[in-house]
């Protein structure tokens, strides 16, 4: 027995575990919710000009932000997100708000910049001056000046006289931003304005006054807005349904795995507490996507644990000590771990760089989640396991899940496929049965798209849909009603939630500037109440049509992305099998989309990019397997290889069960116990959680084999063993 390496184990554990449960209330209190979690709005406006023959020019565009950003600091709205993206637009992130149409009213208007006398009269307008002429120089003593000039001499001329030794007030909306005096009367239309600026202040009010000659005019295109209460709900029920996850999780690892189980269990924690505590030091916004992904990652995350554990347990079978399972199990499980998350991390990507908003968040967190699983249930978890090993306390193969009666001495010959260690399944006996259901399901799929299509959701279709809870139990007349008496008509009224939720949608944009989305609410709560609280989704028709693009775009370039890498590691035939596999889920899930009329908006499209990351995730593992286990391999006939694949999927059937089971849990209790929000989005990570288990078995080795065999018939003295 080892004591240092004993009590090293007991120290790092304990140290760990008092560590996480110290600073969560800190971690957990500090990130930053978003607005799908805690209520608020966020707009996309199109900026234009409102002066006619105008132009929007980048520097307006920022000065207009920051003006947004100074109405939302003024009305007191914590933390407000205001940025401009691309040519002509401003995205707003505000959270928070008790009266959001106040605040949204008040956003909308666009700058303007006022040069107001001692009374506070209006004397001048940002228009008034030249567009971009306000600049800034120095003086004699070498002091920050900003020189202005005016479209109408005599205007300006008009204005100094009458004011002539008092001063000429700026302000930008009613924010006070300096306040020159006139000293002289200036007939030529320029101006030279003086004061204690610094260089930095100086050119903030020379843009200022540049912006005051072009002011923008806002018009919303896309609008996501979530009350308060419906909210909070959301996190409630989405945190209920990833701790219900995790206990799983847990449980499952130390009653299969025994010690290492129990290792895996305490990484897992850390790993938990490690993501949330880099969103809290990236003070990144944490939104309902993102716990989604969190809750997913959670089971994803177990697998390099479990691919670590499963190869240790073969290692002990094939007659190895303790300590040579650990080495030799470590270093063959690492690259099967890498090349799976490498797959998901590059989807992940992906959905980060082409989507917005929330889908951002999802992305975002999914690449955490894989990134640092590595430093956590690989490193971490190793670094445990080596400190128990070497410990020799617990050196029973029954600690490690493995029976005396499999172990061989290792002096017995052995073979890959020696079924002492595994029961070799026939998976590829019935590979055409599997073929003709994918092929059948296949073109139910397509008769689907063709006659009935996808039923879009505002997101590529545009026009409002709005989700509005209640507080108490409603029937469908009734909200049908309530919006008749409103004077709306809706494409699509529907009660869930337990009677307590209305989605309602509308084929068309509601009305911003006429507030129709806010009469829609206001009903509602005059028929029920107070308590009613609602959240609101408006797109643009060419916002939908640029997500629509975007959405091809993400899948596309995923699904290349992951065919580069996987023939980097692998032979094409991997590469073009897997591929074939992923999209095979991901089509059978919009198949079961179309048919049964689900609406497909863009949480949807994050399902479809994590299913296909996992799905291949899946597939490398049997395909690592595969290439590993043909360097030992005779190639001759059809049979030797059918042999090669079922011993291969044999050998990683408990990974693929166990790992899978995991995340599949994880999905379902998303969808049994999370937020109404995304429970489409969790049916649909279900669905293709459960389709990925099987084509993976089913599909993308059966489709490799007839791929290398036809390789092989072309080839008649192909050697008797050969590598990837």
């Amino acid at each position: 027995m080892n004591k240092s390496r004993f009590l090293g184990l007991i120290l790092t554990v304990l140290i760990s575990l008092v560590t996480v449960g110290l600073t969560s209330p800190t971690v957990l209190g500090g990130i930053k919710l978003g607005l799908d979690l805690q209520g608020g709005f966020e707009i996309l406006y199109e900026a234009q000009p409102l002066v006619e023959g105008g132009e929007v020019t980048k520097e307006s565009l920022r000065q207009t932000a920051k003006s947004l950003m100074m109405r939302a600091d003024k009305y007191g709205v914590a933390e407000p997100e205001i940025t401009p993206e691309g040519s002509n637009r401003i995205r707003a992130r505000i959270a928070g708000v008790s009266d959001e149409a106040t605040v949204r009213e008040i956003m909308k208007k666009p700058a303007e910049l006022t040069f107001r006398g001692p009374d506070g009269t209006i004397e001048m307008y940002g228009s008034d001056f030249k567009e971009g002429a306000a600049q800034v120089a120095f003086n004699e003593l070498n002091q920050p000046i900003i020189l202005i000039e005016v479209k109408e001499k005599d205007k300006w001329a008009d204005v100094t006289r009458r004011l002539l030794g008092q001063p000429l007030a700026i302000y930008l909306d009613d924010e006070l931003i300096s306040a020159p005096v006139v000293q002289a009367v200036l007939t030529d239309g320029k101006a030279t304005i003086y004061g204690s600026y610094t260089l930095a202040e100086a050119q903030e009010l020379a843009e200022i006054i540049n912006l005051g000659a072009l002011p923008l005019k806002l018009t919303e295109k896309y609008t996501q807005s979530v009350g308060a209460t419906l909210g909070k709900q959301s996190l409630e029920q989405t945190v209920y349904a990833g701790i219900l996850a995790t206990i799983f999780i847990l449980l499952f690892m130390m009653a299969v795995y025994r010690l290492p189980g129990v290792i895996a269990s305490v990484t897992l924690i850390v790993y938990n507490w490690g993501i949330l505590l880099i969103y809290y030091w990236m003070q990144a916004t944490l939104t309902l996507p993102g716990i989604a992904a969190f809750v997913l990652g959670v089971g994803m995350a177990v697998d390099a644990n479990i691919i670590t554990a499963e190869r240790i347990r073969e290692e002990m079978r094939s007659g190895k000590s303790l300590l040579s399972a650990l080495k030799s199990g470590s270093r063959n499980s690492l690259r099967t771990i890498v090349d799976a998350n490498a797959t998901t991390t590059l989807a992940g990507a992906v959905l980060y760089f082409v989507g917005t908003g929330a889908i951002q968040g999802f992305a975002l967190m999914l690449i955490l989640s894989n990134v640092f699983s590595m430093v956590t249930n690989v490193a971490f978890s190793r670094f445990m396991l080596n400190l128990l090993v070497r410990s020799n306390v617990f050196k029973a193969p029954g600690y490690y899940n493995v029976k005396e009666k499999d172990i061989r001495p290792l002096s017995d010959k052995k073979s890959f496929d020696d079924e002492h260690y595994y029961r070799i399944f026939d998976f590829v006996k019935h590979r055409k049965v599997f073929f003709s259901i994918s092929s059948a399901l296949t073109v139910i799929g397509i008769v689907s798209l063709l006659v009935f299509g996808l039923n879009y959701g505002v997101d590529f279709k545009a026009g409002t849909s709005m989700d509005i809870l209640v507080g108490k139990a409603v029937t469908q007349e009734e909200a049908e009603s309530v919006l008749r008496e409103a004077g709306f008509e809706a494409e699509s009224v529907v009660v869930g939630g337990g009677g307590e939720r209305v989605s309602i949608r509308f084929d068309r944009v509601l009305d911003a500037e006429t507030g129709e989305s806010n009469k829609v609410v206001s009903a509602f709560r005059s028929a029920f109440g107070d308590q009613v609280s609602a959240e609101e989704n408006t797109v643009d028709p060419v916002i939908a049509q640029e997500l629509g693009i975007r959405a091809i775009i993400a899948i596309l370039a995923a699904s290349v992305g992951i065919i580069a890498l996987i023939m980097l590691r692998f032979e094409w035939r991997f590469a073009l099998a897997g591929i074939v596999a992923l999209l095979h889920d991901a089509f059978f899930v919009v198949t079961v989309f179309s048919v049964f009329r689900l609406e497909v908006n863009l949480p949807f499209i994050a399902a479809i990019l994590t299913i296909i990351g996992y799905s291949i995730n899946d597939t490398i593992v049997i395909f690592d397997r595969i290439r590993e286990n043909m360097r030992f391999a005779k190639l001759r006939t059809f049979d030797d290889l059918c042999r090669l694949v079922n011993v291969s999927m044999s050998q990683t059937l408990v990974r693929s069960i166990n790992t899978g089971l995991q995340v599949l849990v994880g999905a379902l209790l998303l969808l049994l116990f999370g937020s109404e929000s995304i429970r489409l989005f969790s049916l649909a990570m279900t669905l293709g959680m459960a389709i990925g288990m099987y084509s993976s078995i089913y599909i993308a080795a059966q489709l490799w084999i007839v791929m290398k065999w036809r390789s092989m018939q072309k080839k008649p003295a192909a050697p008797a063993a050969e590598t990837a």
